[in-house]
């Protein structure tokens, strides 16, 4: 009978020992809602993808199959200065007007230096419009052909061991203005580097190689 108060008597009690408790008595959850303070999904959340707070946008993975373009570089290339044709030549050439030599077979070129009348360059070659010279300091220029006593005054007559054309300039670039032939004699009336100039009958002045007579 004892036991039976006993357990009446804490079954009658419980109600009113819990509506005692009160509320600082409640330990605080450790279950995090569904949604954070403001509404919004946690930061590490799937539904963080897509949140108002992105802006609008959604991240899409890329297309199966499809790389990721890599990015462009775009390399800027100089344009390569070609070097000017040279036909070779070794003169010694009288200066006749005071002109610049320049540093290209242009005038736009850099000048290097300024050439004196009466003094004398060394030609060792020619280009479609210039001459090339090399100067005494070791430089190589460029000068325009009628600074220079191009061709040095002759008077002979040759015979032709070879065909040549009779160009209007002493250098391979000049136009060609007849042909003389085998054989045939030829006057000439001026040398100029690896060329002669001839005057022929019809009184048409031109240059052949020199190559013409060997």
């Amino acid at each position: 009978m004892a036991l039976i108060a006993a357990v009446a008597t804490l079954m009658f009690s419980a109600p009113a020992f819990a509506a005692g408790i009160g509320e600082e008595d409640v330990p605080s959850t450790s279950i995090v809602p569904a949604e954070g303070p403001s509404g919004a999904a946690p930061a590490n959340s799937p539904a963080s993808a897509t949140s108002p707070s992105s802006a609008g946008k959604t991240w899409m993975p890329p297309p199966a199959g499809l790389k990721p373009k890599a990015p462009s570089h775009h390399v800027s290339s100089r344009n390569s200065v070609r070097a000017p044709e040279i036909e070779p030549a070794q003169a010694r050439m009288k200066v006749l007007e005071a002109q610049p030599v320049y540093s290209e077979p242009a005038k736009s070129s850099k000048h290097i230096e300024q050439m004196s009348v009466g003094k004398f360059v060394d030609v060792t070659g020619s280009t479609h419009y210039y001459l090339q010279v090399k100067l005494k300091s070791g430089q190589t220029g460029y000068i325009d052909p009628s600074a220079v006593e191009l061709v040095r005054p002759a008077d002979k007559v040759f015979m032709l061991t070879h065909d040549a054309g009779v160009l209007d300039k002493p250098n391979r670039w000049a136009k060609k203005l007849a042909e003389v032939h085998q054989g045939h004699n030829v006057h000439v009336v001026g040398l100029s580097l690896n060329y002669m100039r001839l005057r022929l009958k019809s009184g048409l002045e031109g240059y052949i190689p020199m190559t013409a007579l060997e």
